[in-house]
């Protein structure tokens, strides 16, 4: 006498064949998920080593798309300019609008192919959008070399090592999660935009005296007339390096407060809103935390550090755009020429006119050098009152330390799981 679950077990009509396909598939669904959000979050090492190359094709292919428009409208911007200053040949001012134009059109169309790409994989299924991201690499591989070939006409095989290195350097960054990193702070920069007007605000008397008492002076004209751009983006790195010591020890203290224990009620609020509440599992809040490692632990201070950074990078550009205006249009060339004068024999020194492919621009070198000086020696003070001002602390690394204490409990879940099937295996 039959009870009805001999059918079933015999899987006559293939729904156990079924399930036990459609597990798998769902699983590797949720894996890849939970994986691609961590690189949203700025997490890469959340990651296991053995997933960082994982679905590679897909995760390049916008990188690689936004490098080739990069390099291509780049390329033609010597001619665009030849062109304009043929036809306006006594509007200096005109030109440099035209640059600026240029430029910025540039990066709208990189950043639009970048998004566009991106949005087109993913909403393709694994294999065939693997097979697209492929030919996409392909052709903008083909496009950097013919385009190597058409710019150096007698080159041999230059354009192509050229272009594979390029594609290379893309594929290793993308695999070790920089630009995942990269990407989740500038997003993070950019909406808190705020949040640099109000540090700015507070910073204000500091780059006032700056720009009264140093902009202005002929001595730090001769000074940054006389260095190579190479000697300031050392200048840079040195306050770049002294910037993130300050914001890795703010960084590590806050760290400790992350790894606060939270009730199955805060667990669960946290968990709303990323994949592992997509499946409806009800034992995420009771999973355990997990210590983080070594290297997780640095992930989570450096995407702490890198959100703060690329605010100050933002500001001090911001701040050389500002004196480059001002610059540009209070301080005329003959001024330039008297504040930094010949120079001595071991350190001549000349005013040098700011020419993009023939056209020659209303402004000089020697003011990009300056306003380059400034701006980057001023970004320290605001790193320093960023990390101690109470409310901008609130508003912005507030969020940070959500996004941070989401991410951890995300993690504990997955590991969790992971432990749970082994030991069910």
């Amino acid at each position: 006498m039959s009870d009805g679950t001999a059918p079933a077990a015999g899987a006559p009509d293939g729904t156990a064949e079924a399930a036990a396909v459609a597990a798998p598939v769902s699983a590797r669904a949720r894996q890849r998920a939970a994986d691609r959000w961590f690189r949203e979050q700025g997490l890469p090492t959340f990651v296991p080593l053995r997933r960082w190359f994982t679905d590679l094709p897909r995760r390049v292919a916008p990188l690689v798309t936004a490098v080739t428009l990069v390099t291509a409208l780049l390329s033609g911007m010597g001619e665009a300019i030849d062109t304009a200053a043929e036809l306006l040949p006594d509007d200096e001012w005109a030109l440099l609008g035209i640059v600026v134009l240029i430029l910025g059109v540039t990066a709208i169309i990189a950043w639009a192919g970048f998004r566009l790409v991106r949005a087109a994989l993913r909403r393709l299924p694994a294999p065939s959008g693997t097979a697209v991201a492929g030919v996409v690499i392909a052709v903008c591989l083909a496009a950097l070399v013919v385009g190597g070939y058409l710019l150096r006409p007698g080159a041999v095989v230059a354009p192509v090592i050229e272009g594979l290195v390029l594609v290379a350097v893309c594929m290793l960054i993308t695999g070790a999660g920089g630009g995942a990193l990269l990407s989740w702070g500038s997003r993070l920069a950019v909406r808190n935009v705020s949040a640099i007007g109000h540090m700015a605000s507070i910073a204000l008397p500091v780059i006032l005296m700056l720009v009264v008492f140093a902009f202005f002076s002929a001595e730090v004209w001769q000074m940054s007339s006389a260095l190579h751009w190479g000697s300031i983006a050392l200048i840079g790195a040195v306050v770049a390096a002294l910037a993130l010591i300050v914001v890795l020890r703010v960084c590590a203290s806050e760290i400790d407060e992350i790894r606060q224990t939270l009730t199955p009620e805060e667990r669960a609020a946290l968990l709303t809103g990323t994949p592992i509440a997509q499946d409806g599992s009800t034992s995420a809040p009771s999973a355990p935390s997990a210590p983080l490692r070594l290297v997780q632990r640095f992930n989570v201070m450096l995407v702490m550090a890198v959100a703060q950074l690329m605010q100050a990078v933002l500001f001090a550009a911001m701040l050389w755009a500002l004196l480059v205006l001002i610059g540009g249009i209070a301080i005329p060339v003959g001024i330039v020429e008297l504040w930094v004068g010949p120079g001595t024999p071991a350190h001549p020194l000349q005013v040098e006119r700011l020419t993009i492919g023939g056209a020659t621009l209303p402004i000089t070198m020697n003011l990009v050098k300056t306003a380059a000086l400034m701006s980057i020696i001023s970004s320290l003070p605001f790193v320093l009152s960023a990390v101690s001002e109470q409310r901008y602390r609130e508003r912005f690394f507030d969020p940070i330390m959500a996004d941070m204490r989401r991410a951890i409990v995300v993690r504990d879940v997955l590991m969790a799981r992971t432990r749970g099937g082994r030991a069910s295996g």
